[in-house]
């Protein structure tokens, strides 16, 4: 891999690693690191595209990503974020309920990270989950297409 394209992935991964640190009460940080994770992970698309767009065989690698899931994603949140707004998360919200034996207020689920809080695909696949997997499957299709343009 290139350097550019290595550290966009590379910063990718720290940002996301980042967001899984922060603790439940650090919400805004944890948001902020997913945004950049995607910001970087796309940045390491067209920082490969920018490089290899004139090799002979770029346009089939970039037309065999048009479909690709990792590709779709980022392109999509990355756009959102850089020309709309925050990402749109899905945010579960926890609250304590009544016991109708006693009357007596329980206190609900209170997750420890931020990250347990946020998904973009169903509740139950936190939002690090998906972007880590997409991450995964972009690595390995930029290590496909660097070695193919070799």
């Amino acid at each position: 891999m290139t350097r550019d394209t290595r550290q966009a992935l590379s910063r990718a991964s720290s940002f996301l690693e980042k967001a899984k640190a922060c603790p439940v009460d650090q919400r805004d940080d944890f948001e902020l690191f997913l945004e950049a994770s995607i910001v970087f992970a796309r940045a390491a698309v067209h920082r490969l595209q920018s490089e290899h767009e004139r090799h002979p065989k770029w346009k089939a690698i970039w037309d065999s990503w048009a479909q690709q899931p990792a590709v779709q994603f980022f392109r999509k949140e990355r756009n959102w974020i850089l020309k709309e707004g925050p990402p749109k998360l899905g945010q579960k919200v926890f609250m304590p309920f009544l016991d109708t034996r006693t009357g007596e207020s329980k206190p609900a689920f209170a997750p420890a990270a931020a990250a347990d809080l946020y998904y973009f695909e169903d509740p139950d696949i936190p939002a690090t989950v998906t972007v880590e997997r997409h991450l995964v499957s972009l690595r390995a299709l930029i290590a496909d297409a660097e070695t193919a343009v070799q």
